[in-house]
């Protein structure tokens, strides 16, 4: 057994704590990182079942190559005398995009909730105690910076959980990363010594979603400025971890009534700590059906509101939140919240407060005799949606069915499409700002900033 079997081992072991010969799976992708978690694996456990999923969300050949390849290391295994099972799950195509219109999110979401969905069905099927999955240090790391920038709170700010229970009838099975203190460096020179190859996603190279930036961009800037940064961002993730623990504990004791319509008795939601109250109302909101992602700065003002008003009704996409006879009552939205319609001229910097959130106007400068700003879109506690260069005046408002932007190449595009593209929920689309300019007669839409409820950006480059 070599080192990096032997690191594996020992991480399995500390996950599973006393379990005796368990049964173990692995899921595979036909990445470096699944493949060396399978190679190992196969090499510890006996027999070892491992399921491949085809999502069928891009070019065929090549998420069917993904799968044909997984297929072919695991026979090849087999032929050395290791007991393998695998098993392929592959989605119609379109299964995913139906999914992330059904929730209200994107594509890469959609697939994550389909894919976990199918590897619980997979583990209680094969009856087993544990699903590896090949999480890394550096998947790790990524997580962790990607959360600070989002300002999100301890229990994510902790990053991704060697452990992880799975939800559902599987008796006591969980979720394990073995490979969670392994970097990828590592990963890559196992692969290599054992004789085995990889595939590689090529959308892991496109810089439209945050964790690509920070791969790509953020680290290795961090790498050659603050050599040895990645041993204190883990510390500091693993004791963000140990006080989540505490905070979910007293969120999980405090009394909440009801689901689709909860409510919170007022005295005691005053009397608890800032972060419980936080917690507690996402929660509540979550329960009356909310799915969108609700901005920290709409979940301040009803705190702060709660501690001033004596009644009073907020609003926010498909719920309402409401204040009467010392009892906060959370429901779904008793009108159609795709009336909700915002519109307003921006004619300096500063901060404006929209249904959407704030929208923060600023780094104004001069040139050629037109003024430029920067703005910045959303939610200043967490997620926001950045765009520069924008002259002064400029309009703010909801989409209208006509709209249109331009296309790199020249052509106009629908925003309606752009939204059907991006699986936005009709309830959604209200909320999602248009950049209008002025100071010219066609007056184009400049941008569509959807990046702070976790869809993209249209930015167009003039």
């Amino acid at each position: 057994m070599c080192e990096f079997e032997e690191k594996v081992k020992k991480a399995l072991e500390d996950i599973l704590e006393s379990s005796d010969k368990p049964r173990i799976g692995v899921a595979v992708s036909g990445g470096a990182d699944s493949v060396a978690l399978l190679l190992a694996m196969s090499e510890l456990v006996s027999p070892l079942y491992v399921i491949t999923i085809n999502h069928n969300i891009r070019p065929a050949e090549e998420s069917a190559g993904d799968v044909d390849f997984v297929n072919e290391v695991c026979e090849e295994l087999k032929s050395r005398g290791l007991q393998i099972d695998c098993k392929t799950v592959e989605l119609a195509r379109g299964t995913v995009a139906h999914e992330a219109e059904r929730r209200g999110g994107g594509i890469e979401e959609a697939a994550r909730h389909l894919r976990y969905a199918a590897f619980e069905n997979f583990a209680a099927e094969h009856k087993l105690d544990a699903l590896c999955t090949a999480h890394t240090m550096n998947d790790q790391l990524e997580t962790v910076l990607m959360r600070f920038l989002q300002g999100s709170p301890v229990e994510s700010a902790g990053g991704i959980r060697a452990r992880r229970k799975m939800p559902g009838q599987n008796g006591g099975a969980v979720f394990a990363r073995p490979l969670l203190g392994i970097s990828r460096f590592e990963i890559e020179e196992y692969v290599k010594k054992r004789g085995f190859t990889w595939r590689t996603d090529k959308t892991n190279f496109e810089t439209d979603y945050l964790r690509n930036k920070i791969r790509l961009k953020l680290v290795p800037f961090l790498n050659e400025n603050f050599p040895g940064w990645q041993k204190p961002v883990l510390a500091g993730a693993e004791k963000a971890s140990e006080d989540a623990e505490l905070i979910l504990s007293c969120t999980e004791s405090f009394s909440v009534s009801g689901n689709e319509n909860v409510e919170i008795v007022l005295e005691d939601f005053l009397h608890a700590p800032a972060a419980v109250q936080r917690r507690v109302l996402l929660s509540a909101c979550n329960k009356a059906g909310e799915t969108t992602r609700i901005p920290s700065l709409f979940i301040k003002e009803v705190i702060e509101l709660a501690g001033k008003k004596d009644q009073f009704i907020k609003h926010f996409a498909g719920i309402d939140i409401i204040l009467k006879k010392n009892t906060l009552f959370i429901k779904k939205h008793s009108e159609n919240s795709t009336d909700l319609v915002f519109s307003a001229i921006i004619e300096k910097t500063g901060t404006f407060e929209f249904p959407f959130g704030v929208l923060d106007v600023f780094n104004y400068t001069e040139q050629d005799g037109k003024e430029y700003v920067s703005i910045c879109a959303g939610d200043p506690c967490g997620i926001s949606s950045l765009v520069e260069n924008i002259t002064l005046p400029f309009c703010v408002r909801t989409y209208r069915l006509g709209d249109s932007v331009i296309c790199a190449d020249g052509s106009q595009k629908k925003v309606s499409d752009i939204f059907s593209d991006w699986h936005v929920a009709p309830e959604t689309r209200s909320l999602i700002p248009v950049i209008q300019l002025l100071d010219e007669k066609s007056q184009k839409i400049q941008a569509v900033l959807a990046g702070f409820l976790g869809y993209k950006d249209w930015i167009v480059k003039l």
